[in-house]
């Protein structure tokens, strides 16, 4: 799994390089690079502790259930979201921690027949959280200072999730083959958005919205236009965007755009992509400059 001195050495180089006073400065942004770099970090193998904590149908939660609420929540730190083929599983979190800080506090609660929430709480840490396929969730994942990194393939259901970075920090997120959502909200006072679409096909359309007050974002897109067609709306109040794809058409400014992939009327699917940033920029290309964070088994 990635680790939390990564993840946050990564969340620093977004504030820097895709922040307010770069983007404000540049009369072009070209498309972001990000260096690999390692900050020191409070826990280390010695002194750190793991807690577990699992959501099991028909063993500690009913087989009624099919909705499920998420407020799941790190003060400082990381906080991974996976999806996994695993028909049983509601719920799965372990909780990397230092021995002396405080334990993850966790609650589970049946709020109707086919509904129930899940509340996870930890301080400081690095917060894994999996997911099965046979349910359908919404809810909020928020970290205050940190990172996030989530991945949405062909066993992710989601009807609407919130994931927030309080204070400042990085949101990496990827779309993978057969994703399943209905609407991602994006937010962030301070830092950056990472963004790779790369899929062939899409279960439903979907919509993320992305809000950064100060920083920015960075978007690839590797899709099949006929398949999967992407739209981005797009504005920067103080900055510029830059357009680095040719799939996508429409108008495009230096501080708003509206853009779409080629046939994206008659494709199967649809993506739309709302990007707002206050003090920062944007760019969107075919791939991305650098590798990917996510969590390794």
């Amino acid at each position: 799994m990635t680790s939390a001195r990564t993840i946050l050495g990564w969340v620093f180089v977004a504030i820097l390089l895709i922040g307010g006073v770069y983007a404000a400065v540049s009369p072009i942004l070209q498309p972001i690079r990000f260096p690999k770099i390692s900050l020191p970090w409070i826990i280390t193998e010695a002194d750190s502790i793991i807690d577990h904590y699992s959501l099991v149908r028909e063993i500690n939660s009913s087989s009624s259930i099919k909705h499920v609420t998420l407020n799941v929540s790190v003060m400082f730190g990381a906080l991974n979201l996976l999806f996994l083929d695993s028909p049983s599983l509601v719920c799965e979190a372990s909780f990397r921690r230092n021995i002396s800080m405080s334990a993850l506090n966790t609650s589970y609660t049946e709020t109707s027949g086919e509904h129930a929430a899940v509340r996870l709480h930890g301080k400081v840490g690095e917060l894994n959280l999996t997911l099965g396929k046979n349910y359908q969730y919404d809810g909020v994942l928020d970290v205050r200072i940190g990172g996030m990194v989530v991945e949405l393939g062909e066993n992710s259901n989601i009807s609407r999730l919130m994931l927030s970075i309080r204070y400042f920090g990085g949101l990496f997120m990827t779309v993978k083959n057969e994703a399943s959502f209905e609407q991602i909200d994006m937010n962030l006072n301070i830092g950056g958005i990472l963004l790779t679409v790369d899929a062939e096909s899409l279960k439903k359309d979907g919509i993320i919205n992305a809000g950064v007050n100060i920083g920015g974002y960075s978007m690839s897109v590797d899709v099949d236009t006929e398949k999967i067609g992407v739209r981005l709306n797009s504005t920067v109040d103080i900055g510029s965007l830059t357009i680095a794809h040719s799939s996508f058409t429409g108008s495009a400014t230096k501080t708003q755009c509206y853009v779409e992939t080629t046939d994206y009327t008659h494709a199967t699917n649809h993506l739309n992509i709302n990007a707002v940033v206050g003090l920062g920029g944007g760019t969107i290309q075919e791939t991305q400059p650098y590798q990917f964070l996510g969590r390794n088994s």
